[in-house]
């Protein structure tokens, strides 16, 4: 076991590390994203609206042919009043006049409405073309900030990845994952050092025989308030982050 707390040690010396290295980016990493994801979701808003304006052109077609058509027939039920014979004749053609007109009338609307439709989906690809310009350009700045950021601390990253799998990979899983699950819950801080009798992480004060216990390093022993991994050092002092 005490070559388990010693890895423990040295793991959490190292996530800490790395936790340093990842505040140095502050939130870039997440700028990065956010703008992708916004550029990706105007794009997707530009082909949306496009394909919006071809079917409302399609249709603005088939519109003016139906409406072609109802003018030939009403012209053509316009010729048949001359040559009607009797009233009951005359009713019936100007029924179908008026039943023509008023689809006339539905499909001019319908056309009419397209034509908004068009010109508002037009509108809008314009405006995300203006916006996707936008939204490009910061993120190719947040790309190349985070890009000059990750080169800072490339190389002292990948010592730091490599030591810490090196030690992953020796360690019980049951402990390995209880470290990680305390970790999450404590703001990246699992292991602390013993600090003048108390615990390194939340101070709570320890009694002597829990002391003694930990100065001897033979077993993992957690703080009874926090959770924490509680470890003894020469100096009794500062933490192991």
């Amino acid at each position: 076991m005490e070559n388990h707390l010693v890895w423990l040690i040295d793991l959490q010396r190292i996530d800490s590390e790395l936790d340093r290295l990842n505040s140095l980016r502050g939130d870039l990493p997440q700028q990065v994203v956010r703008l992708k994801d916004t550029m990706e979701e105007a794009r997707k808003k530009q082909t949306e609206n496009h394909d919006k304006v071809v079917m409302y052109q399609k249709e603005k077609g088939m519109a003016e042919l139906e409406i072609k058509a109802l003018e030939g027939k009403q012209q053509k039920y316009q010729t048949q009043l001359y040559q009607v014979k009797n009233n009951r004749e005359y009713d019936a053609v100007t029924t179908e006049i008026e039943n023509v007109k008023l689809d006339t009338g539905k499909k001019e609307s319908r056309f009419l409405e397209l034509m908004d439709l068009e010109k508002e989906a037009a509108a809008n690809i314009e405006h995300l073309k203006a916006d996707l310009e936008k939204y490009t350009h910061l993120y190719e700045e947040k790309n190349r900030e985070l890009a000059a950021a990750l080169a800072k601390t490339e190389k002292e990253e990948l010592v730091l990845k490599n030591h810490r799998q090196n030690l992953v990979v020796r360690m019980k899983p049951a402990i390995l994952s209880a470290y990680v699950r305390i970790r999450n819950a404590k703001d990246g801080l699992a292991v602390v050092a013993i600090i003048r009798n108390a615990c390194g992480g939340c101070y709570k004060s320890l009694p002597p025989q829990r002391m003694l216990e930990i100065r001897q390093m033979n077993r993992i022993i957690c703080c009874d308030v926090c959770g924490r991994i509680l470890i003894w050092t020469e100096k009794d002092a500062g933490s192991v982050s």
